[in-house]
């Protein structure tokens, strides 16, 4: 794929989940938000630099190490090889791989899932409330208070016209997904199924929900990442229709005294 191309999907992933906190340096962004995710606590480097590598580096680990947190980068191949290759020299090892997923929604048909049966309600919205918050951090399982309040600030801060789905079941959530529409995409976010759940087809009914209301507003493409060994994402999202287009991976730095961060 052109990398301008992949450019402008991260642009968008980056616009649809944003951080907590950021700073631009030299075409570099830099994102902080407390341990919540690698991709909100990452290095995008984003456009083309001034500053020499090496220093761009040191300023980099000086400001995440004063935070206690770890540096990370993600990396695409529209990233500078020369990047790539310096980190891995100075110690930055892979921790993870994401491939970005694709289709066109020319051709989408929405009414490809049967009922789910009485026992199960289904919900889509125009926005989150905190029923949907509150049951993706359920079914995530997240450690710390502290984390939920960075995730449901996350959340808050996206600006750009969504879709919320939830499935509630005997009265509670056990399944959310999350749907962010930018430049005629929709991206895929949030999907999440209780584990006493799964294989019944609720994961296949949320992403068909938030691909027919996002078509219904106007997008004609729709993207996902999904973390590489995932077979049962995989296998939904082939079903479909979702085909690779590239993948990111993540570069990390840790102290001593770093933060883990929760993935």
């Amino acid at each position: 794929m052109e990398s301008f191309r992949i450019g402008e999907i991260e642009e968008i992933l980056i616009n649809a989940f944003p951080a907590v906190e950021r700073e631009i340096y030299d075409g570099w962004i830099l994102n902080f938000s407390g341990g919540y995710t690698y991709r909100a606590n990452c290095i995008n480097p984003f456009y083309s630099s001034s500053y020499g590598l090496e220093e761009k580096i040191r300023h980099c680990e000086d400001q995440y190490r004063e935070l206690f947190m770890p540096v990370v980068y993600k990396m695409t191949s529209a990233v500078s090889g020369d990047l790539d290759d310096l980190l891995e020299k100075k110690g930055y090892p892979v921790v993870k791989y994401v491939d970005v997923l694709y289709r066109s929604l020319e051709d989408w048909n929405g009414n490809l899932w049967t009922d789910l049966g009485q026992d199960y309600e289904i919900i889509t919205m125009s926005r989150m409330d905190e029923e949907w918050l509150d049951g993706v951090n359920q079914l995530i399982d997240i450690p710390f208070s502290s984390l939920e309040k960075v995730q449901k600030k996350i959340f808050g801060r996206i600006c750009l016209p969504m879709v919320c789905v939830k499935i509630r079941c005997r009265g509670r959530v056990i399944g959310t997904g999350l749907g962010v529409m930018e430049r005629h995409y929709i991206g895929l976010y949030a999907i999440h199924v209780h584990k006493d759940y799964r294989q019944k087809g609720l994961a296949m009914k949320i992403c068909g929900n938030i691909m027919t209301r996002g078509k219904s507003m106007g997008a004609d493409k729709a993207h996902l990442q999904v973390r590489q060994g995932n077979t049962g994402a995989f296998a939904l999202y082939e079903k479909l229709g979702m085909k690779k287009i590239y993948t990111q991976w993540f570069r990390m730095k840790s102290w001593p005294e770093s933060r883990k961060i929760f993935d």
